[in-house]
């Protein structure tokens, strides 16, 4: 009896699983360039109508591929996180994300979604806590979370998540959604976390050759979504624009890539002028915003570079960059924090101190970049005093 009752619970969960998954047809491949060097195979099971099989090929192709290196997490990665504390927040927030318990915004708890997850649920009546529900954050930490222990629960929980996020979210559901789930920041913020997510649960058994296809169909519909709705001006431009260029370097297998990245580095190309003034400081005012800036104009270069298309933003843009940074240092306190004007926050010494060595490995021969970098070590002091005229920051120090 007890056999019979587990084989009868196997083939419930074997029929239960196979009915989540969709089937994979000619449509399924919509999204995926087929003649994309290394792609041979694939489309050779495509042309002969073997859908299944060139799903799955597509996804041997992805587990084993080694020339894309997400910033964050990668295929690879089992030494990094294999047995490893991933830290107390991250293990939180996924064992959390298994019952629904979902932390949208840092400055709030842990709310209750729902067994039959209520993605309109709003339990602080905060605009950021709707918008930042659909940045999905806690997924990465779901993704660590596997990758350190191997249990399946999080991969299996994550899949769901993403296909019921898919169901009650589609584009058009209706216009106050549209407004929330599909606002381009946060659309731009999905897809830049989206290649690393990918990357921790595609060697899962449970990442199937028709989840495959609805991954990349969905990342490609979001992308493209992004330059039709770019945001006016801002931050927020910069990050969609960095956005879709890292989705575009990070999945070159997609018919849409190259568009993506020749409209992210245009957009850059022309907002870095218009948005950092002669002295290198970001037009919104916010110390906070313009080290944000400096990260995306980093992070856009670095993808570019990824994708052998770094030449497309001139000598010019790196200068840019160095001066922001400057800029950033010459208004620091000692303990690493910048005036608190605008909408600013402080900070840990030590994570600017890494900020600072990253960038310090881009401009080695910059004294006072290097100065910041080792927390005064090596390089050279920065001066008591200094005017940035342009942005309005003007510093009188004492000493350091």
């Amino acid at each position: 009896l007890k056999k019979t009752m587990a084989l009868f619970l196997l083939f419930m969960t074997v029929c239960f699983s196979h009915a989540q998954e969709t089937t994979i047809n000619k449509e399924s491949f919509d999204a995926v360039n087929l003649s994309y060097p290394g792609l041979e195979k694939v489309n050779q099971l495509y042309n002969t109508g073997k859908y299944n099989d060139a799903a799955e090929a597509l996804l041997t192709y992805y587990r084993n591929r080694k020339n894309i290196k997400n910033p964050d997490f990668n295929i690879g990665d089992e030494a990094r996180f294999r047995g490893k504390d991933i830290g107390k927040a991250n293990q939180e927030k996924a064992d959390n994300a298994l019952l629904h318990l979902f932390k949208p915004q840092k400055g709030y708890g842990f709310f209750d979604y729902g067994k039959d997850i209520n993605w309109d649920y709003w339990p602080v009546k905060d605009n950021e806590v709707r918008w930042q529900l659909h940045r999905v954050t806690w997924w990465s930490s779901m993704g660590m979370a596997y990758r350190s222990s191997g249990d399946e629960k999080y991969a299996k929980e994550w899949i769901f998540q993403f296909r019921d996020w898919e169901k009650k979210n589609y584009l058009g559901r209706s216009a106050e959604n549209d407004q929330i789930a599909w606002r381009p920041l946060e659309v731009s913020e999905r897809i830049q976390i989206f290649p690393g997510i990918f990357n921790l649960f595609v060697v899962s058994p449970h990442f199937t050759p028709a989840f495959l296809m609805e991954f990349l169909n969905s990342l490609s519909k979001q992308t493209d979504y992004i330059p039709k709705h770019y945001s006016k001006e801002g931050n927020h431009l910069l990050f969609e624009a960095q956005r879709v260029l890292g989705a575009g370097a990070s999945f070159p297998e997609l018919k849409q890539a190259g568009e993506w990245r020749k409209s992210g580095i245009e957009i850059l190309n022309r907002e870095i002028k218009l948005q950092v003034f002669e002295d290198g400081v970001q037009w919104e005012l916010s110390p906070t915003y313009h080290v944000a800036c400096i990260e995306i104009f980093l992070k856009a270069y670095n993808s570019a570079k990824m994708a052998g298309v770094e030449k497309e933003f001139p000598d010019t843009y790196i200068k840019t960059i160095e001066k922001m940074i400057v800029a950033t240092a010459n208004i620091s306190f000692p303990d690493y924090n910048n005036p608190m004007f605008g909408d600013s926050w402080p900070i840990e010494k030590s994570a600017r101190i890494k900020q600072f060595a990253g960038w310090s490995k881009l401009f080695p021969d910059n004294g006072l970049i290097k100065y910041f970098a080792t927390d005064g070590v090596d390089g050279k002091l920065p001066n008591l005093s200094n005017a940035l005229p342009n942005g309005g920051f003007y510093t009188f120090r004492n000493g350091w």
